[in-house]
């Protein structure tokens, strides 16, 4: 038996951010973060898979703070704590129209804060789809991290899929407007002939660079050829935890990598020989990219995982 709590935290810039939290009827001191994906409204909007995830973490000990970062929501007008701000600069323009991912970092480390202060002290860190991304992003930036075990669902190719969607010459067109932008309104919606309509500048520009920090699952580039100069899997390759790469085998976003196994292949070939003695990968028969009617499954194998020593 587990119980839930609607719960408030603060992201280290404080932001407030809303999140639910699943504890164990006994007192633990595990708990799991989860991060959602690009263009997802958040948590809340997924009652299936987090309440199986919480269910499952649970029955094992372990706590789950599963929270909207301030990528929820295509816009949102987000709630800044700082009393010494006047009122009229307490506002933040939140949303996956304008989420640049390296910000990502105070989101985590806002949760791990709250965690600590519930009295938990060993964490781990699921992220799903560009939540993924977030994982390896965070890893080379966070300065205390505290995260002993990482997931990765459904890791995605966003360079390579947006390239692919847009076709070449309106992709390059797209980055070159928004690059243009970053100086003289950053926060500019992108023109519809740019296919990334209603994106800002910012977040244009972050998802497209195949030099910036959401192409960290380059398999379009791996299997084609380079759209830039950044090491392919820069990220993913310097991870030193314990990792559990998780894919739905029909997910439907792995099409660049050729299909949910190619996307394995290809992870596995670009992780060192020590870090695969701590990496496992697992494919989930049927299952779509947001493991759609196999929750439970998807919630018991993570659980799983996260429960061996």
């Amino acid at each position: 038996m587990s119980r839930l709590e609607f719960v408030s935290l603060e992201s280290v810039d404080k932001l407030k951010l809303p999140g639910l939290l699943y504890k164990p009827s006994q007192p633990v001191k595990k708990a799991a973060v989860w991060l959602h994906g690009m263009g997802d409204s958040g948590v809340f909007y997924k009652p299936e898979l987090i309440n199986a995830l919480g269910e499952a973490l649970t029955d094992k000990g372990i706590a789950l703070l599963a929270f909207n970062n301030r990528g929820a929501h295509n816009s949102k007008n987000l709630k800044i704590t700082d009393e010494t701000l006047p009122e009229e600069d307490r506002r933040y323009q939140g949303g996956t129209h304008y989420e640049q991912i390296a910000d990502c970092v105070k989101d985590i480390d806002g949760a791990g804060n709250f965690l600590k202060k519930q009295g938990f002290s060993e964490f781990y860190l699921l992220g799903h789809s560009t939540g993924a991304n977030k994982i390896c992003a965070y890893h080379v930036r966070a300065k205390q991290n505290a995260f002993s075990k990482y997931v990765l669902a459904g890791p995605g190719d966003d360079v390579g899929t947006a390239f692919v969607e847009l076709g070449a010459k309106r992709f390059w067109q797209a980055l070159k407007y928004a690059a243009k932008m970053l100086d003289k309104d950053p926060l500019h919606i992108m023109p519809k002939y740019t296919g990334m309509y209603p994106f800002s500048a910012q977040s244009a520009w972050d998802i497209l660079n195949p030099d910036g920090d959401y192409n960290t699952f380059p398999f379009y580039e791996c299997l084609n050829e380079r759209l830039g100069s950044k090491p392919l899997f820069d990220e993913y390759q310097k991870l030193d935890k314990k990792v559990l790469v998780i894919i739905g085998e029909a997910d439907e976003y792995a099409y660049t990598a050729g299909d949910a196994n190619g996307a394995l292949n290809l992870l596995m070939k670009h992780t060192s020989n020590s870090q695969l003695k701590h990496t496992d990968f697992i494919s989930v028969a049927d299952a779509d990219h947001s493991f759609h009617d196999h929750e439970a499954e998807f919630a018991k194998t993570v659980s799983d995982w996260l429960a061996y020593d």
